[in-house]
């Protein structure tokens, strides 16, 4: 199955989502891209026979930041309204309740970085950069979202210095999660996909959530709210498959629903 948008391409199998950014030369993003992908993601997450998504940019490029001609004539009034929009289309990503893997297949700058710190792994091609550029453009950037993963010392210095940092700095950083050949970005991405996909969907999406609801905790609020979503888990057919096959020494048979 496949749908599109003008600038969101989805092509889904078997409950695994492929979504480019397509916005020729250098998938940047302007507000249609921006609600495109919010609508795009929770379209993904409200769809019950989804698994797993990867989140990947055409061509050479993953994305390479915001459409800067919007910033030019960007006043405090439009500022506040157009910053909505970025706002929920990160929490989209974010809340998405399947898990996005991001396939980088090039150049993450300014909200190309956030939308890979906002997927929930990263596979970066060896050619990849990644850069928070926004201080010479007249804005500031989605540093949090990126000191999430990278912590304050290099979060700061890409955000002082808008400096490119190569990809085999940014898996040091933490920023990635795997650095692989260009040409085996998305076979990499795919594969670490259908490994997910095979797992109970009721059981992952419950984590998905739970990772995102702990994140904000501390230690023993947030081992208890796990412990609230086991008991959920175990009310789930799924739940007794998994024990099951475990026991028998084969593969769960999971209902696609």
């Amino acid at each position: 199955m496949t749908y599109e948008n003008k600038f969101v391409k989805v092509s889904v199998d078997r409950g695994l989502a492929v979504v480019t950014i397509d916005r020729a030369p250098a998938n940047a993003v302007s507000l249609a891209v921006y609600d495109e992908l919010r609508r795009t993601f929770h379209r993904l997450g409200e769809d019950p026979a989804m698994r797993v998504a990867v989140l990947t940019g055409a061509g050479r490029v993953f994305c390479g930041g915001n459409e800067v001609s919007d910033f030019v004539d960007l006043d405090f009034d439009n500022a506040t309204e157009y910053l909505a929009h970025v706002r929920l289309t990160f929490n989209a990503l974010y809340d998405c309740p399947i898990p996005i893997i991001a396939a980088i297949n090039g150049g993450a700058v300014g909200t190309g970085i956030v939308l890979a710190s906002l997927c929930d792994i990263r596979i970066a091609s060896e050619r990849a950069v990644f850069a928070l550029p926004e201080i010479d453009v007249g804005v500031l950037g989605g540093s949090r979202h990126v000191m999430r993963l990278a912590g304050q010392g290099m979060t700061r210095l890409m955000m002082y210095t808008g400096r490119r940092i190569p990809a085999d700095q940014a898996l040091r950083a933490h920023i990635v999660d795997q650095v692989v050949p260009p040409d085996q970005v998305l076979p990499t991405a795919m594969a670490l996909a259908e490994e997910i996909a095979s797992k109970s969907p009721p059981a992952i999406r419950l984590a998905k959530r739970g990772l995102n609801v702990t994140e904000a905790m501390n230690l023993k609020e947030g081992y208890e709210f796990e412990c609230t979503l086991t008991a959920a888990v175990r009310r789930t057919d799924e739940a007794r498959e998994g024990a099951l096959a475990f026991l028998e020494k084969r593969q769960p048979a999971y209902a696609v629903r």
